[in-house]
C-alpha cells in the first residue's frame, strides 16, 4: 500500500519556523525565503488539515491556536525521528557494521566467497553479509535493483554507472580428462586442441570470453556439450567428453564422478579476467563495501603466487 500524505516536510519546517518566531517577515528571514512562499505553505497546510494554525494579528504578529500547538509538538517529534535516522545512517556510512548484500559471480563463489566471508566475519563481527548468487548479468542487474549494494565479478563487460575495483587477476587454463593424448603436457599451443571436442561453460558473456579466445588461437570450436555449472563441465570433461577452458582453478584435480582433471596452461597469449568488486556510481562507496573489497583483494593476493 503507497501513502500519500497531504503535507510536506516542507510545510512542515515553514510552520515551526513562524510557531518559533510568531511573525511570518520574521520566519522568512530567518529561512531566506519570500514572505509569500511562508504565507502560502501555511495556508496550503490549513487547508489540508482543515483547521486554523495561527490567529492572524496584523499589528501583533501571530497566535497559536490549540490546532496549531497539538501540530508543533508532534512535528518536533516527527523532525526527531527523521534527525535520528539521518544521523544513524551517515554513521552507518563510516562505520563496518549492519547489513549488506553482496552479489557474486556464481564460478567464483566456491573459490573466494568461503574466505571472504571468514575473514569479514573476524575482522568485523559487527557486519552481516548476505549473498546473492548469479551469472554476470544477474549480479549486475541485483547491483542496478538496490537488491544488492557490491557486486563481486569479471570485468566481462564495461557497464555506464557502475564502478569497479579491481582485486585480483585470473588466467585461463585448459583441462582435459586423464586418459587425453595431452594430459602429460603442462603447456600447450591452443591449435593442439583444434581436432578436439569442447565442453563449453556456457554463461552470458562468459561463453564469447572462452570462445574468443579458442577462436584467437585459430581454433574454429567444436562445442559438443554445453553447462552453466562449473562443476558438471569438470565431470564432463574428466569423463573424456571434451576439453574446457577455464579460469578458476581448484586445489584438487577429482570431480564428482571421481574421475580427474589434467591442467595445461595456455602456449597462446590469451587473455586474463579481473575479479573486481562493483558498487553504483551514484552510491558511492561506504566503509562496508570498502571492507568487502579490501578483504577481497587481500584473499586474492595470497591465492595469485599458486
Amino acid at each position: 500500500m503507497v501513502h500519500r500524505f497531504p503535507i510536506t516536510l516542507t510545510q512542515l519546517t515553514y510552520f515551526v519556523e513562524c510557531a518559533k518566531t510568531l511573525n511570518m517577515t520574521t520566519a522568512s528571514q530567518e529561512l531566506h525565503i519570500a514572505q509569500s512562499a511562508v504565507s502560502t505553505a501555511i495556508n496550503q497546510l490549513e487547508k489540508a488539515l482543515g483547521a486554523p494554525l495561527f490567529v492572524r494579528q496584523h499589528s501583533k504578529g501571530l497566535v497559536l491556536t490549540s490546532a496549531g500547538e497539538s501540530l508543533l509538538q508532534e512535528t518536533r517529534q516527527i523532525f526527531g525521528l527523521i534527525t535520528d535516522a539521518v544521523e544513524t545512517i551517515q554513521a552507518g556510512q563510516k562505520e563496518v557494521r549492519g547489513t549488506i548484500v553482496l552479489a557474486c559471480f556464481k564460478t567464483i563463489a566456491p573459490f573466494l566467497l568461503p574466505q571472504l566471508l571468514g575473514a569479514l566475519e573476524a575482522e568485523h563481527p559487527e557486519l552481516t553479509v548476505e549473498v546473492v548468487e548469479g551469472d554476470h548479468e544477474e549480479c549486475l542487474a541485483a547491483l542496478r535493483s538496490g537488491r544488492a549494494e557490491i557486486a563481486l565479478n569479471y570485468d566481462l563487460t564495461e557497464n555506464d554507472g557502475i564502478d569497479a575495483q579491481r582485486v585480483g587477476t585470473v588466467r585461463p587454463h585448459l583441462i582435459v580428462g586423464t586418459d587425453h593424448r595431452l594430459a602429460g603436457r603442462t603447456e600447450v599451443r591452443l591449435a593442439d586442441l583444434d581436432d578436439d571436442p569442447l565442453v563449453l561453460l556456457d554463461l552470458p558473456d562468459s561463453r564469447e570470453y572462452f570462445l574468443s579466445i579458442l577462436r584467437s588461437g585459430g581454433i574454429t570450436p567444436r562445442v559438443k556439450h554445453r553447462s552453466s555449472s562449473y562443476e558438471t563441465v569438470r565431470s564432463m570433461v574428466a569423463m573424456g567428453l571434451g576439453y574446457s577452458i577455464l579460469n578458476q582453478r581448484p586445489r584438487i584435480a577429482e570431480t564428482y564422478t571421481g574421475e580427474r582433471t589434467a591442467i595445461l596452461e595456455i602456449a597462446d597469449p590469451a587473455p586474463s579476467l579481473h575479479v573486481v568488486t562493483s558498487t553504483l556510481s551514484r552510491s558511492g562507496t561506504t566503509a562496508k563495501t570498502q571492507a568487502v573489497t579490501a578483504a577481497a583483494r587481500s584473499i586474492l593476493a595470497e591465492a595469485a603466487p599458486e
